[in-house]
């Protein structure tokens, strides 16, 4: 393990006996070059000077992401649903149950209850409202795109906001119903227009921007907010 210093960018490089091909990974602002064990360094430094514009261009637009402080679920704190912002209410109640009144998410539970928290009552309520949401919305726009999915469903995933599979079964990140709506279609429309282009063809991103002209913005608002998705 070592660290070159390239005209103030500080790379560190791995050498590695598992891979075979060489590959750089960026996060939090640190930049790591990983290679095949046996490679020369000539061959390292021509990799890095050649690929430096693009380790400078990520390493920018990674400091751009926003970063969330994590949740505490205690009263007066902002939750965002559909791109709005409410203030967490919480209070003792009969049963734990979540109700969108005014500018609030009342948040009621049981104070008996050790296994259910706040925070849980909180994402059944984003999930059961995530999947009626995108239900809707994937119809509507399926009629207009002029596709039929076989199905739809909602996921824990970790690094994506959709899928769509090669049966038409589309499923969904269900944290993108934090978003606006018009990010939220976004994410319906690009996976409907999977089902007439299964890649991301200049045909299937003439498909996307025929329904949706400004898509390109609501990529670039995912990419450096996504971190604000959160319950």
């Amino acid at each position: 393990m070592n660290a070159l210093l390239d005209k103030n960018l500080s790379i560190e490089v791995i050498r590695t006996k598992r891979k075979k091909t060489a590959s750089i990974n960026i996060s939090n602002g640190s930049v790591q070059v990983i290679v095949p064990d046996k490679i020369s360094d000539f061959k390292v430094k021509e990799l890095i000077k050649k690929r430096t514009s693009w380790i400078r261009k990520k390493l920018e637009e990674e400091s751009k992401i926003i970063i969330s402080s994590p949740k505490e679920y205690i009263s007066g704190e902002s939750f965002t649903y559909l791109g709005r912002n409410y203030r967490l209410k919480v209070y003792e109640g009969s049963k734990p149950e979540v109700k969108l009144i005014g500018g609030y998410l009342e948040v009621s539970y049981l104070k008996k209850s050790k296994k259910t928290t706040i925070k849980d009552i909180l994402i059944d309520w984003y999930k059961d409202h995530a999947i009626k949401r995108l239900t809707e919305k994937t119809n509507r726009f399926a009629k207009i795109i002029g596709v039929v999915p076989n199905s739809i469903s909602i996921r824990d995933y970790k690094s994506r906001w959709g899928s769509c599979s090669s049966k038409g079964e589309i499923s969904y990140n269900w944290k993108i119903i934090i978003a606006h709506h018009h990010i939220v279609d976004y994410i319906v429309i690009h996976e409907l227009c999977h089902l007439k282009h299964p890649n991301h063809s200049p045909l299937y991103w003439k498909s996307v921007k025929h329904i949706m002209p400004d898509y390109q913005t609501c990529r670039q608002w995912l990419k450096f907010h996504r971190n604000e998705l959160l319950v």
